[in-house]
Parts: C-alpha cells; sequence; structure tokens
C-alpha cells in the first residue's frame, strides 16, 4: 500500500484513467496543502512471507489512518541494492534477513503517531512477527531506509539484464509466484520480488547477466497464465501500455475487451489519442 496527498486536480475534455488513450488534459488546477508535520519510517525484518501479511492486518489494525506506505522486499532484492547501490547501508546488520518490510506512518500529532507506532512494533515483536527492525530518528535515516526500496530498479539494471513483470495478486499469493519461478528457473537467472504489499502489487524481476531467449521462454506465457489463475491482473501501477496490449485477455474477457474497444472507436475513430496502447492492434485499427 502507497498513499500520497492528492496534489492536483485534472480537468479533462473526455475520460481519463485509460493511459491517455482516451483523454486530453484541458486544464491543471494545483492544490498545495499543508505538508502534514509527523512521519514515521521502520523498516523491519521477517522470518518468512506469512509473517509479513500478518504485520499488515496488524499494521491496518493498530495504525489505521496514520498507516501510509507499507512496502515489502525479499533477501535477493536487498542483497542487490547493497551489492549495486553506491552508498547503501544494510540497517539491520550483520546477516541478511528472508523478507525486509518498510513502513511510513502521517500524521499531524508527532507524539500520538510515534506512541501508536511504538506500541504497534512492541506487539509485533511480542508475537513473533518481527525478528529485528529499525526506526529512523531523523529524515537523514529515514532517506536512507527510502532509497534501498526505491533503488531495487536501479540496481537491477546494474546487475545486467532484467524482465520485469508488475502484477496485481491476492496478497496471501504474491510470494507463491516468486517461489515457482525461482523453482521453474533454476540457475538460468535470479528471482526477485518487492513491492506494495498493501494493494496486493506485485513487482516480479527476473535478472539474468545477459538476455536469453531460453530464460524468456520459461517466463512467459507462464507468468500471465499463473496470474490469471489466480484472479489477478497482468497489469497493476504501471499499465499496460504498448508491450502487453496484447496480452490484455490474460486479465479481460473477450466480451470486456470488445466493449473498451468499441467506447475507444466511438470515443476516436481516427485513432489518434495514444494509439497502439491498451488493446490489441487487431480491435484498435482506424
Amino acid at each position: 500500500m502507497e498513499m500520497c496527498l492528492t496534489c492536483s486536480v485534472l480537468y479533462a475534455k473526455t475520460t481519463l484513467g485509460s493511459e491517455g488513450s482516451l483523454g486530453i488534459v484541458t486544464k491543471v488546477s494545483i492544490l498545495t496543502p499543508p505538508k502534514l508535520s509527523s512521519v514515521n519510517v521502520a523498516f523491519l525484518a521477517c522470518t518468512d512471507y506469512l509473517s509479513c501479511q500478518k504485520l499488515l492486518l496488524e499494521a491496518r489494525r493498530k495504525l489505521g489512518e496514520v498507516l501510509s506506505a507499507f512496502e515489502f522486499l525479499d533477501e535477493q532484492a536487498m542483497d542487490l541494492a547493497l551489492n549495486h547501490l553506491e552508498g547503501v547501508r544494510n540497517p539491520l546488520p550483520p546477516a541478511l534477513h528472508k523478507f525486509y518490510v518498510l513502513i511510513e506512518t502521517t500524521g499531524s500529532d508527532e507524539h500520538s503517531d510515534r506512541e501508536k507506532l511504538e506500541a504497534f512494533l512492541v506487539h509485533s515483536m511480542e508475537e513473533g512477527l518481527i525478528s529485528d527492525g529499525v526506526v529512523a530518528q531523523d529524515i537523514q535515516q529515514a532517506s536512507s531506509v527510502w532509497n534501498i526500496r526505491e533503488g531495487i530498479p536501479e540496481a537491477l539494471m546494474k546487475a545486467g539484464a532484467v524482465y520485469k513483470y508488475d502484477l496485481s495478486i491476492p496478497v496471501e499469493k504474491i510470494y507463491d509466484l516468486v517461489e515457482e519461478m525461482r523453482n521453474k528457473l533454476g540457475h538460468l537467472a535470479r528471482v526477485v520480488g518487492y513491492g506494495h504489499l498493501g494493494d496486493g502489487n506485485l513487482h516480479l524481476n527476473i535478472s539474468c547477466p545477459q538476455y536469453d531467449d531460453a530464460v524468456l521462454a520459461q517466463i512467459e506465457p507462464f507468468v500471465y497464465e499463473w496470474t490469471s489463475k489466480h484472479h489477478g491482473s497482468i497489469s497493476a501501477e504501471h499499465g499496460l501500455g504498448l508491450m502487453k496490449a496484447d496480452k490484455i485477455f490474460y486479465s479481460k474477457s473477450p466480451a470486456a475487451v470488445q466493449l473498451m474497444a468499441s467506447v475507444k472507436n466511438l470515443l476516436d475513430p481516427n485513432h489518434v489519442l495514444n494509439p497502439y496502447k491498451v488493446l490489441p492492434q487487431s480491435l484498435s485499427s482506424p
């Protein structure tokens, strides 16, 4: 889960939210609410994925309205960050842990918010959900923790070739895909999992020394079929775009896709609005 303050309101000529394929921005109004004064960041270690799930449930119960981010990354993602990002240090030395969770709270009452977070951490430690952890003491420490999570894509690029998948999967099934892909590929590639756990958004990354058609053949269409079988979506926060347009049927029924194409053809008969995106080209040709 990753939430942020709304900073703009878009007034569009027609429907937005379709990767620009049905919308033209004609006016932008910037809203600038005051920055909330209380921000806390905790970086925690868990021994297994089930503990991460339980920790999410506890965070929702105990932190409620101040919970603003709940991110997770696995040991492989942390190892890449430590080895390929400049200036990054292990917040929980000396060893690596199987899973990490980054929690951020954002509110207006510093004392109350801190008390809530501390009570949540104590309870989670007593329940055995956390094996180690640290709470950032200032903005520099908070930034260094966020740099680990946000720097993983850069670390992957520095490590070599990478096949990237942005998937929406039921939270209880998210890491099953990572493990199945890891078993399927064996020593051919390194499989890395991280993402926005509260949203059920998995960033599945397969890292190799170089791009290899044999590796890709093991990944696709397996990753799409698996996601569809478990009632997920092959497109999460980054959308379908151009490369996944022909894969839309893994997430939508033929009838739904045909209806989308009909709306597109009605509102944009000449196909000048962000063409070749979202819908298969066979259904979106002028």
